[in-house]
């Protein structure tokens, strides 16, 4: 379907980290496969990050909850959890509408600069397992022009079985002045989507419970945009950041996506930021150059007073005309 491109503090730091050992050697990381050729642009590894963390050059983002944050995290890590970029729910539902992308330019310029981040700033941001936050931050960045962003493979978990040291403290970084440079052939606005029905495939990226309208996940309607393909972003995971490439092409494959038709790939979620970005970062990291995010999302759509919505479980794009 698309073109392919090719401890701070002796015992209390100890007792946390024995703690969080404890919690995640259960099982629930990431196996510790290395990125594979291709993706090193996007990921890092818990090596390298250890390597860089004390160069003035990287700023480390934990994309977590701040709750989670202030338990524990990486030395040096500034929080930027998900809450931080819908605090002005008003200009962000207004900005997204009109211009397809779930975060304003003035507020990634207030927080990125906030934490340390220029153009000259190498960013490496992680999450939990449980949620792919990083993504938001690596998709908001990249959005605004800045480039130089990669994810940590395995996220803290994995950081955290490894035996790397972790703190509680908050660093305090030096303010630096952040241009948006905002990309609009990286995202697709509600009215976007209307336009080029015929010529695009659009990925549900929620729980099957939302697609089908079980879960309204509160929104004035339940469902899914009609002929949208539900592929959860937890089937593109697995155990870890990002299953391997041929994994997650089969996958695309079994869901009826291949290269036959030349259509473009749009991805959406509740918010238009986490689990849509998750599906645009995976979607380029294997190489595909045609693909955007809805950041209206679900919350956009399902307000529109122009739009339908479907609940079966199965579709084409052909259930947007009727």
């Amino acid at each position: 379907m698309i073109r392919r491109n090719g401890g701070h503090g002796a015992v209390g730091g100890m007792l946390v980290l024995l703690f969080l050992v404890a919690l995640f050697a259960t099982g629930c990381g990431s196996d510790g496969r290395p990125a594979e050729v291709g993706f090193e642009d996007y990921l890092v590894e818990t090596g390298e990050l250890a390597r860089l963390l004390s160069s003035r050059d990287v700023v480390v983002v934990d994309a977590r909850p701040e709750e989670d944050y202030r338990k524990a995290h990486i030395p040096g890590a500034v929080s930027l959890p998900k809450s931080r970029f819908r605090e002005d729910l008003k200009t962000v539902l207004e900005y997204k509408s009109e211009h397809g992308f779930a975060v304003p330019p003035e507020t990634a310029e207030r927080i990125f600069g906030e934490a340390g981040v220029d153009e000259r700033t190498r960013v490496i941001v992680y999450d939990s397992l449980s949620f792919p936050d990083a993504s938001i931050v690596w998709a908001t960045l990249t959005y605004f022009g800045h480039r130089d962003v990669r994810v940590l493979n395995g996220g803290f978990e994995k950081w955290v079985r490894e035996g790397r040291p972790v703190s509680t403290e908050n660093p305090a970084p030096v303010r630096k002045r952040f241009r948006a440079s905002p990309n609009p052939d990286m995202v697709a606005s509600l009215q976007w989507l209307l336009d080029n029905r015929n010529r695009v495939v659009v990925l549900d990226m929620r729980s099957l419970a939302e697609y089908a309208g079980i879960d309204a996940a509160g929104n004035p309607r339940g469902g899914h945009i009609p002929g949208a393909i539900n592929v959860e972003w937890k089937e593109l995971a697995g155990d870890g950041t990002v299953k391997p490439a041929a994994d997650i092409r089969r996958i695309l494959r079994e869901k009826g996506l291949d290269d036959s038709d030349g259509k473009e790939i749009v991805t959406y979620c509740n918010v238009g930021i986490g689990r849509s970005t998750y599906g645009l970062m995976v979607l380029k990291m294997l190489g595909f150059d045609r693909v955007r995010v809805y950041g209206g999302s679900f919350e956009d759509w399902s307000a529109s007073g122009r739009t339908k919505v479907a609940t079966n479980l199965a579709g084409s794009h052909k259930d947007w005309l009727r």
